[in-house]
């Protein structure tokens, strides 16, 4: 039985990664620093602060992080210019917990970007709490996160599910004690990880129906 739900946002509620990439392979060839999309595999999931030293190890001097960021703001804005496209199932499991008193919140590695995302694809209504990476102390694969998530939802984190796709998102929701739940996106997460989790879905519909069979088990 669990008491409430937490999301993480990219790759799970907004099918973001694969934009993300895009914009990436787009940014490597008009900089000319193709070195930098085998990098993208470690960043994902990452918070900003950590992705910067990566970045700037992988761009070995031939482009600025500065010139870099802006190159990527650019891609993704182009990218997006339609909204972010959201992953299979969203409304429908967000429906399912709402209609049933669930509470339900976000804990991300992103920062000031999180309102416009829930605002603009309109799953803002959905969540009572939402948790960014500038709210905590340390960032995913650390706890932090997810635990202030299940502080704010007054729930224990033992009593809280929790939903990822990211090797430090189901890190960090592991070192949380939170049910941990793994919805795949771009990138394999090794049997280590997986294997710690409750149960792997390839889409948030089958989680949904997971999550309705553990409620009729009580």
């Amino acid at each position: 039985m669990f008491d409430a739900v937490v999301f993480d946002l990219d790759g799970v509620l907004i099918d973001s990664e694969r934009i993300y990439l895009t914009a990436w392979r787009q940014v490597a060839e008009e900089l000319d620093c193709q070195e930098i999309v085998a990098a993208y595999v470690d960043v994902v999931g990452l918070p900003y602060d950590q992705v910067e030293p990566i970045v700037h190890a992988n761009l070995k001097g031939k482009v600025t992080m500065e010139r870099f960021r802006e190159a990527i703001g650019a891609a993704v804005a182009r990218l997006v210019v339609d909204g972010y496209p959201l992953k299979t199932g969203v409304f429908e499991i967000l429906q399912f917990l709402q209609d049933r008193g669930i509470p339900r919140a976000v804990a991300t590695s992103s920062t000031t970007s999180v309102p416009v995302k829930l605002h603009d694809t309109g799953l803002d209504r959905y969540f009572q709490h939402v948790v960014t990476r500038d709210e905590v102390a340390h960032g995913k694969p650390h706890p932090d996160v997810y635990l202030a998530a299940a502080e704010r939802l007054g729930v224990a984190p033992a009593k809280c599910v929790a939903v990822e796709d990211s090797e430090p998102g189901l890190r960090a929701a592991l070192a949380a004690g939170m049910v941990v739940t793994h919805v795949p996106d771009l990138i394999e997460i090794s049997a280590e990880i997986t294997g710690n989790c409750r149960i792997v879905c390839p889409d948030l519909l089958v989680l949904r129906d997971w999550l309705a069979a553990q409620l009729e088990e009580g």
